[in-house]
């Protein structure tokens, strides 16, 4: 036992934050059967994270998603002892996802800065990637016409429900976004939301829940797969960390969603 105890630090200061799951979720929903979804949140990209981060594309393009969804936070404001990737170079290696219908991105609290804002849409111009930030798109996936729409981080006030859904007339809809707080909001006849922000509160206590409750919903939704009414909206752990490199029952994901 007091090996075990003993342990726990080693595992969650040098072990887990450095592992990366591919976790897969079933999603039953007839409208969107046949849909393969790549979410990816809160990468974090530290600067001596490339090696790290071109695996974590590897991983991705190995589950042939039809999109990917890529949700905010990938510099990091501030962590000990470490320093962010420059948001340029995090393109670079992000430009390496290959889906089969597009790879799609919104901002998330850590982009707030209008430096940073304006470096990545710079950098992706000769990249396959595309901004949908309080936006949306239309897709031909799987012989069926799919709303795409990305909503900008509700945590930092960047989000324009009214301005995502414009021209948006009829169902199946995907969403994404960063926090998962708006899901309140998201209108009723939203197919499916996915949201990150949270790091499912980095380190994770059995019995406890996380150690921190980083939503202004103080923890109502932390990781996994919740529904309200009609609606549900899945939470992603996410990739990265902030603060501190620690993970504890939080090991790093990407979220493969098949729809059935």
């Amino acid at each position: 036992m007091l090996f075990f105890i003993g342990f726990i630090p080693i595992w969650a200061f040098f072990i887990e934050p450095n592992l990366l799951i591919t976790r897969k979720i079933e999603i039953k929903d007839p409208a969107l059967k046949g849909i393969r979804v790549a979410y990816l949140s809160d990468l974090h990209i530290c600067q001596d994270g490339k090696e790290y981060a071109l695996n974590m594309v590897k991983k991705v393009n190995e589950q042939n998603p039809d999109i990917i969804l890529l949700g905010g936070d990938y510099i990091i404001v501030q962590i000990y002892k470490n320093k962010s990737m420059k948001a340029d170079e995090i393109i670079k290696i992000l430009a390496g996802l290959k889906a089969k219908h597009g790879v799609f991105m919104i901002f998330g609290n850590h982009e707030s800065r209008p430096k940073t804002t304006k470096l990545i849409i710079q950098s992706i111009k000769d990249t396959s990637i595309k901004l949908l930030q309080n936006a949306n798109t239309k897709l031909q996936i799987a012989d069926k016409s799919v709303y795409l729409v990305g909503i900008g981080d509700y945590s930092n006030n960047s989000h324009n429900i009214n301005k995502a859904f414009n021209g948006v007339d009829s169902a199946p809809v995907i969403v994404f976004t960063h926090s998962p707080d708006i899901f309140p909001y998201i209108p009723d006849y939203v197919n499916m939301t996915f949201a990150g922000h949270t790091h499912g509160g980095q380190v994770y206590i059995p019995f406890y829940g996380p150690l921190e409750k980083p939503t202004h919903l103080l923890g109502k939704y932390i990781k996994g797969l919740y529904a309200e009414g009609s609606k549900k909206m899945f939470v992603s752990s996410g990739i990265g960390n902030s603060h501190y490199k620690i993970r504890l029952f939080n090991i790093p994901e990407i979220i493969i969603a098949d729809f059935k």
